[in-house]
Order: structure tokens, then sequence, then C-alpha cells
């Protein structure tokens, strides 16, 4: 090859790359909002729960469990309740527990939207009535018949292991809510003989009609909020406004209902024997 034919080869790449990069360089990297974000695995979150679990005092008290989320995997948590210098000993390992237990059932998406904050977990096990549906649910192994006193540990035990940090804060907002008894709620604590949530009734809500639901075994502390709800106790028609609380005594029929353009809110406070 000549030289004149060789520097107009030469020349002719480098005309060729310029044009190439000056292309490149033209076109905007994507954007934050254009990137997807990968979301997190059960795996990862799971362990985030163990890993907090291991700071919080609640785990001084010895409990085995598992956790299953459905096509994601299912994992045995075990608290020792052994102290290990600053922490307690939580272990977790892959598969469902060998021995009689309980089991949480997730469904993934209810798993990530507690671990974001946007819903607690009692409120995903929250139902008016044991067939419910709940997209997070608490079942016996099979063969497994704890004792009463084992029983009444498992809704505080929720609470304590799903609920970060300490003190433990409960958020409550509509966007947080489940609904059951005919309106939205978010449940703060359960216990034996203590159940706590927020009720937020929308215009022309009923609440407790069905006959099922009217009256329950313990008594009930009606702390109105906000707004003002219509109701019937024991058969006398009642208002309840918000600065407010009305006493409902055990096995008394109630029910409720809001006449207003606006939405109404209450804490309900149940206690005593049987709650």
């Amino acid at each position: 090859m000549k030289i004149s034919q060789f520097l107009l080869v030469l020349v002719t790449l480098v005309c060729t790359f310029q044009s190439l990069r000056a292309q490149t360089a033209s076109i905007d990297p994507p954007s934050s909002d254009q990137l997807e974000t990968p979301a997190i695995g059960a795996a990862e979150i799971i362990k985030s729960y163990v890993a907090d679990y291991r700071q919080d005092r609640f785990a001084a008290e010895a409990m085995m469990f598992g956790i299953e989320v459905p096509e994601h995997g299912q994992w045995t948590v075990k608290v020792t309740g052994q102290k290990i210098e600053d922490s307690w000993e939580v272990i977790l390992t892959e598969g469902l527990p060998t021995e009689g237990t309980f089991i949480y059932k997730i469904e993934y998406p209810t798993l990530e939207a507690i671990h974001k904050g946007e819903l607690n977990a009692l409120t995903a096990q929250g139902k008016a009535f044991a067939g419910d549906y709940t997209p997070m649910s608490v079942s016996m192994m099979e063969g497994y018949e704890p004792s009463q006193e084992e029983y009444d540990r498992i809704n505080p035990f929720s609470f304590h292991f799903w609920t970060r940090g300490f003190p433990e804060v409960i958020p409550f907002r509509e966007d947080m809510t489940r609904r059951a008894h005919g309106s939205n709620f978010v449940v703060f604590y359960y216990e034996k003989g203590l159940r706590t949530a927020w009720y937020k009734v929308l215009p022309q809500e009923k609440v407790r009609h069905d006959p099922r639901e009217q009256a329950m075994p313990f008594p009930i502390m009606i702390v109105a909020i906000k707004g003002t709800t219509e109701g019937e106790v024991d058969g006398k028609r009642v208002s309840l406004s918000e600065g407010n609380t009305m006493f409902i005594p055990p096995f008394v029929q109630h029910k409720w209902w809001n006449e207003t353009d606006e939405p109404t809110e209450a804490i309900l406070i149940m206690f005593g024997e049987g709650a």
C-alpha cells in the first residue's frame, strides 16, 4: 500500500471514530426514574427482622416458629433466650421447623409492605371472622396443639418481632388500613386481655351491622377522635362525637354508621376477660 493510500485509510478511521463518539455522547444517560430498582428478596427482608430482634428485650423469651412466603421460600426462626455479648441469640435457617409450632404464611407483596412501613403485621392478620381471607396468617403445624398460654403469646410476639426499633412506633393512616367489620382499621396492639385499634368510618359506611359481631364477651371503650358517628347500643339510638368516649358493657348489642359527608375516626379499646 502506498503511503498516500495508508494516510487516506487512517484519516477515514479517525473520522468514523469521532463521529461514533459524538453520537454516543448525544444520548442522554437514563435518569433515576428510568432505572428499575430491583425488589428486595424475601430472605433479605426476613434477615433484617431477625437482626433487629436480636436487639429487642423481648428476645429474652424463647420462641420458635416458621415463616413461609409462597414461591419465595420457607424459614425457621429460633429465639433461644440466651444473651450473647450485647444482643440476644436469634437463629435463622432455611426450611420449616421440624418440631411442632406455629407458621406465619405471608404473601410477598404484604411482606414487602410491612418491610417498607406501609402496613403492620397485626393489621395484615386482622379479620372479623375466623374464615375471612388475610394476606398474612398464623397456622399451627399438623399435630401441634398449643396450650392456651402458648396461644396467648403469639399476638404480642407478632407485634414485637415484626415491629422494628425501640421504642416501637405504630403509625396509622388511611393508606395503611385493611377492612373488617364494615370499615377501615389499623391494629395497634393485641395481647391477652387487651386489643386496641384505630377505625376510620367513611361516609355512609355501616360498622358491625352483621348480627354475629354486635355483642362481644368483654367490655369496649370507643374513643371518638374525629366527627360524629351514629349508633345503636342495646336498642337505644346514640351519637358519639369527637372528644367523647363511650363504654359498651360485655354482651351488649351495638352497631354504628356514618351519616355525614366526612370520615369519622375512633380508637377502639377492648379489654378484660375474653379479650
